[in-house]
């Protein structure tokens, strides 16, 4: 079976195809769009296998390739640098790697989503970007208000305080500016209410989703944040595995016989962890067992490392409840069964 890897970027792609027995067929480049996948996977000569890098724009050419190829993988660009030349770097002598590496079976992975979930997750990420932008606008029509005495700015979030700002008389060019930050406020706002409303719809047809909802502070926006970006929970061996993979692992480093441990891993889902840091806090005034341990460590360790303590308790809970297909049992349900 031919091994093809692949290094891809926005404009092109290097390739690098290995035969059955170790031997480099042939290498080259192609532009980078659907139209020019096509035609090369059609040329390929078949059974093949074929591994791209986990680069930003992967989506469609896993896609295109699981229609040709007998096995199509997904390369773990941090781990794969590990196999990497120090000195000397080009985009041929990387799909060059990534082809050997799966001729070999030696090619460091990470899990191919399916498309429905590749799906919710830009939809959720755009739901974040939002939520970004809106906040951006707000906080600068805020700035340029308070410059110019303007004081008691309120709620910009909302439709009430958006209109009376919008009718006060404010010197120009200040007022133009003003009623055009408040115009993309409602534009994102209302855009808002219609992307939650889409999730809300997303989050029903999910059971795991309706599972997770039922742990204090995860509403549909969360809940189906923290599905889709796991969306497999048995691919993890252990919780260890997922703590890691989430971010909420400290890195470990220990030589003759001395341990350290050191601050949280930044090769991690960033989406992930930040829902868990931010529902901590939800939580831990919900759930008394959260609530202690959280002022307990908080005493010794500052209220950040007793924070990551909570939420790595509350992806505990998420992990048995994907395990186990079932809700979240309050601790008092437990004690009465």
């Amino acid at each position: 079976m031919y091994s093809i890897g692949i290094d891809l970027h926005k404009e092109t792609a290097w390739y690098c195809v290995f035969d059955a027995q170790g031997h480099r067929v042939s290498h080259g480049s192609l532009p980078a769009d659907p139209e020019s996948f096509k035609k090369y996977f059609e040329g390929v000569p078949r059974p093949f296998k074929m591994a791209v890098e986990a680069t930003y724009n992967w989506y469609y050419v896993i896609d295109i390739a699981e229609e040709y190829a007998a096995e199509v993988y997904l390369a773990d660009s941090y781990q794969v640098k590990a196999f990497a030349k120090k000195h000397k770097k080009t985009d041929k002598i990387d799909a060059r790697l990534i082809a050997w590496l799966l001729h070999r079976g030696d090619l460091p992975t990470v899990a191919i989503p399916d498309k429905e979930t590749r799906k919710n997750r830009e939809m959720l990420r755009y739901r974040m970007r939002l939520v970004s932008d809106r906040t951006r606008n707000i906080v600068r029509l805020k700035a340029m208000l308070d410059r110019i005495g303007f004081k008691g700015t309120g709620n910009l979030a909302t439709a009430k305080r958006r209109k009376e700002i919008g009718s006060t008389e404010i010197p120009e060019p200040y007022g133009r500016i003003a009623r055009g930050y408040l115009a993309r406020i409602a534009q994102l706002s209302e855009e808002l209410k219609i992307c939650g409303s889409d999730l809300k719809v997303l989050a029903g047809r999910d059971q795991d989703v309706m599972h997770l909802m039922s742990v204090p502070g995860f509403q549909s926006f969360s809940a189906l944040l923290v599905k889709t970006e796991i969306f497999d929970i048995s691919r993890f061996r252990s919780f260890g595995a997922l703590c890691a993979y989430s971010g909420l692992a400290p890195r470990v480093h220990a030589s003759g016989g001395h341990c350290y441990h050191g601050p949280l891993n930044t090769n991690r889902r960033k989406e992930l962890q930040w829902i868990l840091l931010e529902n901590a806090w939800h939580a831990m005034r919900k759930i008394p067992r959260l609530e202690r341990k959280y002022a307990a460590i908080k005493k010794r360790k500052g209220c950040n490392t007793a924070k990551v303590a909570v939420a790595r308790d509350i992806l505990k809970i998420i992990y048995h409840i994907l395990k186990e297909k079932r809700p979240f049992y309050p601790e008092s349900e437990r004690l009465s069964a």
